[in-house]
């Protein structure tokens, strides 16, 4: 058996050399194709009280690694429209977020910190 978890890491490490079927193929038929267990299970209809899991696949399908999925769907559905987000990779959630994403040192040099 494996974790819903380590499921979305191997779905989220490879977004980035296959498509979005072949993404979801994966998704949906490892535990058979491996004949593996996913617990608590891939149907599961929350990994943590902020997200679903089909809403990180969405992301994953955007060519996104499993933490940067998790991290962006919590901040698009937490942050307002006119807020930012800071992080060393922003450049890792350019087409994730619904906000703009710096790294810290562009936010200290930005205008828009509300000094």
């Amino acid at each position: 058996m494996t974790s819903i978890i380590n499921l979305l890491e191997v779905c989220g490490i490879l977004s980035f050399n296959l498509n979005r079927q072949q993404i979801m193929e994966l998704f949906y038929y490892f535990p058979k194709k491996y004949n593996v267990d996913i617990i608590p299970s891939s149907e599961m209809d929350s990994l943590l009280p902020e997200t679903s899991v089909e809403a990180v696949i969405e992301m994953i399908y955007k060519k996104a690694s499993f933490g940067d999925a998790l991290v962006a769907n919590i901040v698009n559905g937490s942050v307002t429209e006119s807020g930012l987000f800071v992080s060393w990779d922003a450049m890792h959630f350019k087409d994730l977020l619904s906000v703009r994403a710096l790294t810290p040192t562009e936010f200290l040099q930005s205008k828009d910190r509300g000094d």
